[in-house]
């Protein structure tokens, strides 16, 4: 037997897997198929294991056009549920364009097909740290005040576009609320509202950002949510609820922005201690870059966290700088470039003590670091 054939045979068995599956929930709320949909397209046993996100969507693509080829009732829910619930944007459309062909030739709809995925967004909070490496999200939902429910994800926001580390489901909205409410104060975090498109920016690239790295068998965060799967799609489809688009992303800044802050800051107080010399000028081009170019953010909006990872970047190491008297200077430009973007993001007295003292940690290893690029044992 082929591939072909094999590939087959699992669209036919998955097909039929789902068709069962719709038969025993087909006349539920539409809350309840996006429910039971969304753990169907976790692929997900009862161990917890599933296979890659890649052959778990190619096996829904198989398996969508499996059920175009059925005129039965139940094929024609499923498909209605992918369309409402898939994560990949064409399946959705193609799982469409087959229910509505079925329907026209004469197959029984869902009961829930007009409704299903529209949602009444309830309020959207969030609650930050003044470094905005820190949030946590919450979007309250209702099928027009029935069936309400909320999604609350903490998301790591100092690794690329965002991590989650807690997902979580409710139906109580304020026992979810209280957990924002309780969190206010906290370490610096500000609780309020949050615009929902920008909300759905950071849910997507949380997924995004989430997916990647999950996946990757050589990385395994700390902690991991277990509900990641099981709540991938509803996640997915809820951000796409709170608004037409998502909030475009924070721009980094030009190359001329870049030199006009470095310049502002080398003319700046914070400054005003270190060496005016080409090697000072030499740091700071190089510490900068490494923020834009490896670390990917932005030069002013740095907290504790991300001076860390930044510092422990491979390009700043001796070896990699080559020039000893960069290396002696770089811990003083560093500390220095710190607390001139607290004072120019006007931080709290106490935010400013955080970044700076996470500044000094990492400046002393950095000082610390041996001419083969190693921490002394």
């Amino acid at each position: 037997m082929d591939d072909s054939e094999q590939g087959a045979d699992r669209a036919v068995a998955g097909a039929d897997f789902v068709e069962w599956n719709f038969s025993i929930m087909a006349n539920g709320s539409s809350w309840d198929i996006e429910q039971g949909m969304t753990q169907l397209l976790a692929h997900q046993g009862a161990e917890g294991i599933g296979p890659s996100l890649e052959v778990a969507a190619r096996e829904d693509a198989l398996v969508i056009q499996e059920l175009g080829r059925r005129e039965t009732a139940t094929a024609v829910a499923a498909l209605r549920a992918f369309h409402a619930m898939s994560p990949v944007d064409t399946q959705r459309e193609l799982a469409g364009l087959h229910a509505e062909r079925l329907v026209r030739q004469g197959v029984p709809d869902t009961s829930w097909a007009s409704s299903i995925g529209r949602v009444r967004v309830e309020g959207c909070w969030w609650a930050h740290d003044p470094f905005d490496e820190t949030a946590f999200v919450l979007c309250a939902f209702s099928y027009d005040g029935d069936d309400e429910h909320g999604i609350l994800a903490m998301i790591d926001l100092a690794v690329d576009g965002g991590l989650f580390r807690e997902l979580t489901l409710g139906m109580d909205v304020e026992v979810l609320r209280d957990v924002l409410r309780r969190a206010d104060g906290v370490d610096g975090l500000v609780t309020e509202s949050v615009d929902p498109a920008y909300a759905r920016r950071l849910l997507e690239d949380a997924v995004a950002t989430s997916d990647e790295v999950l996946e990757d068998r050589e990385y395994q965060p700390n902690p991991a949510p277990t509900a990641y799967r099981t709540m991938r799609a509803l996640t997915l489809a809820r951000a796409r609820a709170l608004s037409a688009a998502a909030a475009p992303p924070d721009p980094i800044p030009d190359s001329v922005d870049v030199e006009l802050m470095k310049r502002a800051f080398l003319t700046s107080d914070a400054a005003a201690k270190l060496p005016a010399d080409d090697v000072t000028s030499q740091a700071v081009d190089l510490f900068v870059e490494q923020l834009t170019d490896r670390a990917v953010c932005h030069p002013l909006r740095l907290g504790p966290r991300r001076v860390v990872a930044a510092l422990g970047l491979p390009g700043l190491t001796p070896d990699a700088i080559g020039d000893p008297d960069v290396s002696d200077v770089l811990p003083d430009v560093v500390h220095a470039w710190i607390s001139w973007t607290a004072a120019e993001r006007a931080l709290s007295r106490d935010a400013t003590e955080r970044l700076q003292r996470a500044s000094e940690q990492a400046c002393a290893r950095l000082r610390s670091t041996d001419s083969g690029g190693h921490q002394p044992s």
